[in-house]
């Protein structure tokens, strides 16, 4: 028999920023198996034929900003970012709304920084055509560009969780508790 329950409404916007946030953290897992398969391909040829992989380094310390940042905003979709409930728990229902707004509105300044200063310093890079120096050149802006658009990313997200919080709305998507 099929469930009759009926759905929570949510908007289009709503599901557009999901749809969105998965598939930018499906590239945040992609950049990770990368990650891991330049890593694998180092250890490998150092340890058998005492040759390291040319930029593993570099390489993976641009794939780790962007498979870092390209997640934030489906994590603090789903709210599985780390919170402390001690107290929280004992406030009155409004006290916590309150609480969740002022939450949402002091990441979403601090992310739009980190965006807007990003998306500055990703500009310059690509301007200048930044590498870092060593046995490749390896180019520095595509990190700096993927850290901006993840903290944008994360900033809608905030903002969208602000409106929802002061309208009274649980915007988190439920998650099985592990």
């Amino acid at each position: 028999m099929a469930d009759k329950s009926p759905k929570p409404v949510r908007s289009k916007f709503a599901r557009v920023l999901r749809s969105f946030n998965r598939s930018v953290a499906l590239l945040s897992g992609i950049a990770l198996f990368i990650m891991m398969l330049i890593g694998a391909a180092d250890a490998i040829g150092t340890s058998l034929f005492s040759t390291p992989l040319p930029a593993a380094f570099e390489a993976t310390e641009a794939l780790m900003v962007t498979s870092v940042f390209l997640a934030l905003g489906l994590s603090q979709q789903r709210g599985a970012h780390i919170s402390v409930e001690v107290l929280i728990g004992l406030t009155p229902s409004i006290a916590q709304r309150i609480a969740a707004a002022f939450g949402s509105l002091l990441s979403l300044v601090l992310f739009g920084l980190i965006a807007w200063f990003g998306s500055e310093a990703a500009i310059e890079s690509f301007t200048v055509n930044e590498f870092s120096s060593g046995i490749v050149n390896f180019p520095i802006w595509p990190a700096k560009a993927a850290l901006a658009f993840g903290a944008t990313l994360m900033t809608v997200q905030c903002g969208w969780d602000f409106v929802n919080e002061l309208m009274g709305r649980h915007h988190t998507t439920s998650q099985p508790k592990i």
